[in-house]
Parts: structure tokens; sequence; C-alpha cells
């Protein structure tokens, strides 16, 4: 089975909410301005995994929500996570996502800084239109975290001796902050009181760390054809993920990692060395036993809820983040 078919499997519990999402996305990005629309109907065609967005609707299904209140917010984030996405094409001078063209490899730099920043504003002006300042919080604070999560990053390129726990801090910045808000708006729109919304906070957090960390195993494993980009990106663009992290304190493979890392410039081999080197120590599967245990915590924090389909659903999001193969 395919992802996307995995993903629509695993969301059909709310297929009717993600078709009304994606009518509300189409006619919100159809009320821009002509360029800023068009830039933004090209992201929105590539589709994507829309996981945000389903976990803000199944987040308020554990309560009850004003309709437009729900969309609002799983609209707003969806776009946050877009923009960051186009800056993220930008910084990395990545031609394609998702098998498609990136917006800055169509338009050029500076216009497709302009429509991050726009779908940044987009994003925060649906939410603000919710009425709950709470919710202004944690989407003001998520941008923030985002934001120094990025910045974390481009400061550590090819810095093969970081620590896990620095690794640790990038990505609870750069995945789980936005995964957390999620499921915490959700929960918010729902009205759940504050030790429900809180544990939902808790169960984005931990779901984006697996989430993560099963990425950028994937980044090694995958196929380019499953992945839709070459495999060991990351390592190309200079950034150290857990596999590579602890494929180093292999004794087995460390000092050739180390010689092959050491080259300047690194040659097309010498990266596919490296990924070879990665797959045959036992990085990949120490960093995939880190990402079932956030998975494992993040299903925890369910357990203030009662058995229901949202519930169900949730807990199998848990299971399907670390299995995934694209």
């Amino acid at each position: 089975m395919s992802t996307d078919a995995q993903t629509e499997n695993l969301l059909e519990p709310i297929a009717a909410e993600l078709r009304e999402f994606e009518t509300r996305l189409a006619a919100t990005v159809a009320d821009d301005l002509g360029p800023m629309s068009a830039a933004m109907n090209h992201i929105v065609r590539a589709g994507g995994k829309r996981l945000r967005p389903a976990l803000v609707i199944l987040s308020a299904r554990l309560g009850e929500s004003d309709p437009d209140h729900l969309y609002n917010a799983a609209m707003g984030i969806e776009f946050i996570h877009t923009a960051t996405l186009v800056h993220d094409d930008l910084i990395d001078d990545a031609e394609t996502r998702r098998g498609m063209a990136t917006i800055h490899a169509l338009l050029g730099v500076n216009p497709a800084i302009i429509v991050g920043d726009y779908y940044f504003a987009k994003g925060a002006n649906l939410t603000a239109a919710i009425g709950m300042p709470i919710i202004d919080v944690i989407i003001s604070r998520a941008v923030m975290t985002i934001c120094m999560g990025e910045l974390l990053q481009l400061t550590s390129k090819r810095d093969y001796d970081q620590s896990v726990e620095d690794y640790y801090r990038k990505i609870e910045r750069k995945t789980a902050a936005l995964l957390s808000a999620s499921c915490h708006c959700g929960g918010i729109v729902a009205r759940l009181d504050e030790q429900r919304a809180n544990a939902l906070e808790r169960f984005g957090h931990h779901l984006g760390m697996a989430f993560q960390i099963a990425d950028d195993v994937l980044d090694y494993v995958a196929t380019e054809e499953q992945i839709g980009k070459p495999v060991g990106a990351d390592l190309r663009q200079g950034t150290i993920t857990l596999p590579l992290m602890y494929a180093l304190r292999d004794d087995a493979v460390a000092s050739r990692l180390r010689a092959l890392l050491a080259r300047e410039p690194m040659r097309e081999q010498d990266y596919d060395e490296v990924v070879g080197l990665v797959r045959e120590s036992t990085a990949v599967q120490r960093a995939e036993h880190h990402a079932h245990e956030f998975a494992d915590r993040a299903r925890a924090e369910l357990s203030v809820f009662p058995q229901s389909a949202p519930r169900a659903v949730l807990e199998k999001v848990c299971d399907y983040v670390v299995e995934r193969r694209l």
C-alpha cells in the first residue's frame, strides 16, 4: 500500500472534515491577488499528508467545537507550515518538493521570501479571527520556536560532534513545536479543560519528535523514488541527524565515516559511501528505537481521554509516523 493510501485509510474517520478543509483552503487561496494566489495554489496542488490540519480536527473531535473556528485553526496552521516549507526550500536551495518545482525555482528568491512572509501572516490572521487570545499566543510562540530551530540548524551545519541533546533541541523546535500547537489548538477550540488541552499539547510534542526522527531515518534508508529527493539529502546540505550521529559512535564504521566526512569537497561517491556505512551500522536501529519511544510517550498522553473514535485514530497516528516509508 502506498503512503498516500495509508494516510487516506488512517484518516478515513475524518474524511468528510478533510474534504471540507480542502474546499475552504482552496477558496481562501483563491481570495488572494493573482500572483500570490497562483504561488500558493501551486503548493496546495502538490498535496502533502495534511498531518497538521488532521491533528487539529482529531483533537477538536475529543470535545465540541464551532466549525468555523475549527477550520480557521486548521487552515491557519497549514498556511504557517507551508510558509516554513517555502523558506526551508529557499535556504536549502531545493529545486523540487514532492516532485514539483519549489516557489523560488519558479519565481526567484525575492518573490519566494515575500510569498513565505505573506502566508505566515495569513495563517496568523486566520487563527486570530477565532477570537481566542490563547490561540494567538500558542501560534506566535510556535513560529518563534520554529525560527529558532532553523537558526540552530543553520549554525550547526557539518558539526559532526554535536550531542544528541543538541539534535533534540533542534527537532523539537523545527518540527515538534507545530505539531504540538496543532493538537493544543484543536483542544482549545473544542473548549477542553486545561488538563486535557495540555495533554494534547504534550501528545503533539512527543509525536513530532517521533515523526522527525523517523523522517531522518528515511533520509538514509529509503529510495530516491520513495522520498522524492536524493537519499542522504540532509547530509549533502550539511545537516547532521540522529542516524549519522549514532553511526559516528559505532566503532565498526566510525573511522571510515570520519575519513570521508573530512574530505573537502566531498564527492557524490563519498556521500553515497557515507549513506552505505550508516545503513550497515547499528545507527538506524538505535534511531528507530528512539522514534518508537517518543511515539509511546505520545500514546500515553491520550489516557486522560475516554475511548472514542478520535482517540483511536490518534493512537494509530502514533504507529503511522514511525512505520511510514515516505
